[in-house]
């Protein structure tokens, strides 16, 4: 194989800056394949994993980054197909999803691929075990054999089509949990990063008759009315009670019918709970703040509430992403989200701008200088 060796940009201590580093690329087994990374988007996880808030999840040394898309350098043999059966050839610019094991119970019985027992995340490290290149912010990375991959649009930016492999197609899975929206649903987005503009653009084609969004800044919020959002309210410049106010107006005093949570901050739980309507549905994707929140149980039974929550995606969720973003682009200006574009020589540049929120999503391009 003409790999030979792949910058990477390595994080080997948590709040330290990362470093270029140059790895070995094994060739792939049988059912493995090699990319030349294409691009990648940097995740508010990044920012996180750098600061030392996800450990042990985050297992040092790391080639950060699990938004990436590449085009196929070398294909195991039995990797003839992608996920829906497409010719996979050299060249193909393609996703895919992390390596579930495929015999736990969370993939076999349970059929919950996301849950699996022993799953491999791409982006979380080590660099120093096989198969090494398994982050974003690198030259090439290796898919392991349990990864299923599909071919990306070619009427895709590479760089949009990175976005959509962590919060879209996360999203992606949400919208399959809820289950239908009518035509007659005000459905309430908490939160406008890229999560929660992803899914306003999906409530809007969903035809949902309104769609909310609580979020901040202004800008983002900017975004989402771009996207499909009806109405929105600035979190940092209005309080629970007025918002619960405003949306009551909005909704002939019942509250949304439907409201998803993509914000990842405590207090929207609870609010959340508060504003869906009697017998509405709330879908859990964003949460991440470990703080515990003040609920009441009496609220599930009483408003007679259907609440659920999604982690991760599997293979079928980044297809239909990627081909909403496809089909969707000349609708909604989907790279109003992508930010500057850094090589991997600036990834520490990127980090500092994102975790500042001067940006929402960097572009890492592989290119070491």
């Amino acid at each position: 194989m003409p790999l030979a060796r792949s910058a990477a940009t390595v994080l080997h201590a948590y709040n330290e800056p990362v470093e270029v580093r140059e790895f070995e690329v094994p060739d792939p087994d049988d059912d493995a394949l090699v990319v030349k990374v294409e691009a990648s988007t940097m995740c508010g996880t990044d920012v996180h994993m750098h600061a030392g808030d996800l450990v042990p999840f985050s297992r040092l040394p790391v080639i950060m980054g699990h938004e990436i898309v590449g085009r196929v350098a070398a294909l195991g043999k039995n990797r003839v197909t992608d996920a829906v059966d497409r010719p996979l050839a050299e060249g193909d610019l393609v996703a895919w999803s992390y390596a579930w094991c495929g015999h736990c119970y969370w993939c076999t019985v349970a059929r919950q691929p996301t849950l699996c027992s022993n799953a491999r995340m791409y982006g979380w490290g080590p660099a120093n075990e096989f198969p090494y290149v398994t982050g974003g912010f690198a030259e090439y990375a290796y898919i392991m054999p349990q990864c299923k991959v599909v071919k990306v649009p070619e009427n895709l930016d590479p760089a949009l089509a990175a976005s959509s492999t962590c919060s879209f197609r996360t999203v992606m899975h949400g919208f399959e949990a809820l289950g239908p929206v009518s035509t007659i649903d005000t459905i309430l987005v908490q939160g406008s990063g890229p999560v929660g503009l992803y899914a306003t653009a999906v409530a809007a084609q969903s035809g949902a008759r309104q769609v909310l969004v609580i979020g901040a800044p202004d800008d983002r919020l900017q975004i989402a009315r771009h996207w499909g959002a009806t109405d929105t309210f600035n979190v940092l410049e209005t309080e629970a009670a007025q918002r619960k106010e405003q949306i009551l107006a909005l909704t002939d005093r019942r509250g949304p019918d439907i409201v998803i949570e993509c914000s990842g901050a405590g207090p929207a739980f609870p609010e959340g709970l508060d504003l869906v309507r009697k017998g509405g549905r709330y879908l859990i994707i964003g949460q991440a703040d470990p703080r515990p929140q003040n609920v009441s149980g009496t609220i599930f039974n009483m408003k007679q509430i259907n609440v659920m929550g999604v982690l991760s995606a599997d293979i079928p969720h980044y297809y239909k992403a990627l081909n909403f973003l496809a089909d969707h682009q000349d609708k909604y200006p989907f790279h109003e989200l992508l930010g500057n574009r850094y090589t991997l020589n600036t990834v520490n540049d990127a980090l500092a701008s994102m975790g500042a929120h001067r940006e929402t999503k960097p572009v890492i391009l592989p290119q070491a200088a």
